[in-house]
């Protein structure tokens, strides 16, 4: 099992013990009753939501693909839109790695199924992250002065992404960090490796297109902002409007990813039962913490069992006996190995 995986495990782990330290903390019993009074019909709603939202990320997935022309080079194996969409959706099993960069497992994959060189796609979770962060900081800037203390997530949000684009959108800063990279000793042997990383950033990260993948980024948040809502109003006398369920969920979502822990655990969660407490009249603590749990099941952890089934049929279906994903020298560096 390599270090990707281990981290995936790891972090799945993690969020069972804080849920669990979360319920104990603030009463198992209050919190089930809470749960109780919800209307399943707003988790049925969330996950129909979240299945709406990976059909946008999908989408991003296949944008990014013609754009790097994975289709006009000689394959190993054909990669039709069902192939494609088993790669992109196995993807999701890492998505409580930090920063979410596990999901570079789709890279992967399409060089141990398809022959794809895996610094062609790699960076599409650069772009990806960035586009997701993009519509966030938007979204965000919606309700700015609501929440006290979140405009600084959000700048340094913004900051951290415009810093990225600069650099590795930008053929002559791109190139003077390869070539500062390949000064290093360590580094200097995969300066080649390095040059395709970032040849393929530039192509994904140029103005144009990453404006295409954020667009599509707002729809997808957009989606899942709408299950919250639904969720939320599913809780006896709660009537939340989707302005303030985007706002909630976008910038705690935000202050997850700026946090930088696998999946967000914990800063997510902490922040999004925090605030909904604030922003939600009627809503107790106890619904609060009810609501936060069953919205991460329909988005993480509902992602993490698709990408799991996802993963296991195209590990199964790969035609090499020792596939990329279960000891990839390139996916381990990539997340961090």
């Amino acid at each position: 099992m390599n270090k990707t995986l281990r981290r995936t495990l790891l972090g799945v782990g993690l969020g069972v013990v804080l849920y669990a330290a979360g319920a104990l903390w603030f009463g198992v019993a209050e919190i089930e009753a809470s749960l109780r009074t919800m209307h399943l019909r707003g988790l049925w709603i969330a996950l129909a939501m979240s299945s709406l939202a990976y059909m946008f990320r999908f989408l991003k997935w296949e944008l990014s693909l013609r754009w790097l022309q994975v289709r006009r080079a000689p394959l190993d194996q054909p990669l039709g839109l069902r192939a494609s969409a088993a790669i992109f959706l196995a993807g999701l099993s890492m998505s409580v790695t930090p920063g979410k960069l596990g999901e570079v497992v789709r890279s992967s994959l399409l060089k141990s199924n398809h022959g794809v060189p895996f610094t062609k796609t790699a960076p599409f979770v650069v772009a990806d992250r960035a586009a997701d962060v993009i519509a966030l900081v938007c979204f965000c800037l919606l309700g700015l002065g609501t929440i006290a203390g979140i405009a600084g997530y959000v700048w340094a949000a913004a900051l951290l992404v415009s810093v990225g684009v600069l650099v590795l959108g930008n053929r002559s800063l791109s190139k003077k960090l390869t070539a500062t990279l390949s000064t290093i000793p360590r580094l200097s042997r995969f300066s080649d490796r390095i040059e395709g990383l970032l040849q393929s950033a530039r192509v994904l990260l140029h103005p144009r297109r990453l404006a295409i993948l954020s667009v599509l980024s707002l729809f997808a948040w957009g989606l899942e902002c709408a299950g919250y809502m639904f969720i939320l109003n599913s809780f006896p006398q709660i009537d939340i409007d989707l302005r303030t369920c985007v706002l909630l969920w976008s910038s705690t979502t935000l202050i997850g990813a700026i946090s930088f822990l696998p999946g967000g655990l914990g800063a997510t969660e902490g922040s999004l039962a925090v605030l909904a407490t604030r922003l939600v009249p009627g809503l107790g603590t106890h619904a609060a913490i009810a609501s936060t749990f069953v919205i991460r099941a329909a988005t993480l952890w509902f992602g993490e069992l698709v990408g799991a089934i996802a993963l296991w049929r195209c590990v199964a279906r790969a035609p090499s006996t020792a596939p990329a994903t279960a000891g990839d020298p390139d996916i381990d560096q990539v997340a961090g190995g």
